[in-house]
């Protein structure tokens, strides 16, 4: 199931092919007014779509881990998809939760033909939250959300951890969790749930 990017999505859009007959360099900034009212685009419900998505599918998704360079996969049980993706949907990222504290940039990307809405913080953020950044992918052909990407950032007794989720719309979804501790290597591991064999 995808979910058609609402109005204010589109009329950026009609504003970028407006431009497009025009030379330019490759990314292209939409310009926007910083008293517009406009709306964060809902990611957290969009991913909840693509798991319910998944659970309707009868396929079994496979896992692969990547731990320091050594590779592991397994066939996931249905149970188990949305506690892999759970750490990305909470907090709900939506315009009545962070309207106040990150901002939205918008651009077309031609090395990747994509618009780019990345969304980054205003000022210092509180310390009791986790998500740093994220950015939405838009197909500009199909008018779909082609990829998303957050950043979250966790400390536990004196460990930090930096978690990356990057979601492939119909196709898979990959976890890349940072471990740092004093005077360690950091910890890469990086898990990806596939559940599109045909790419």
């Amino acid at each position: 199931m995808q979910i058609r990017c609402f109005p204010a999505v589109f009329f950026l859009m009609i504003l970028f092919c407006s431009c497009s007959e025009q030379k330019s360099p490759i990314l292209q900034p939409a310009i926007k007014d910083s008293t517009e009212d406009h709306t964060f685009f809902p990611v957290t419900e969009y991913i909840r779509g693509q798991l319910n998505e998944i659970d309707s599918l009868p396929i079994t998704p496979l896992k692969i881990i990547i731990d320091n360079g050594k590779q592991d996969s397994i066939w996931m049980k249905k149970e188990d998809i949305r506690s892999f993706a759970q750490p990305f949907l909470h907090p709900e990222i939506d315009t009545v939760n962070f309207k106040s504290l990150f901002t939205e940039k918008s651009f077309l990307d031609q090395t990747i033909n994509a618009f780019t809405f990345s969304y980054d913080p205003i000022g210092k953020l509180p310390d009791t939250l986790e998500l740093r950044r994220w950015d939405v992918y838009i197909d500009p052909k199909k008018n779909t959300i082609s990829r998303i990407y957050i950043v979250k950032e966790v400390k536990n007794n004196g460990t930090y951890q930096t978690l990356q989720l990057i979601w492939k719309s119909g196709q898979w979804c990959k976890i890349t969790t940072i471990t740092e501790q004093p005077g360690k290597k950091p910890d890469i591991k990086e898990e990806l749930m596939k559940w599109d064999f045909n790419e």
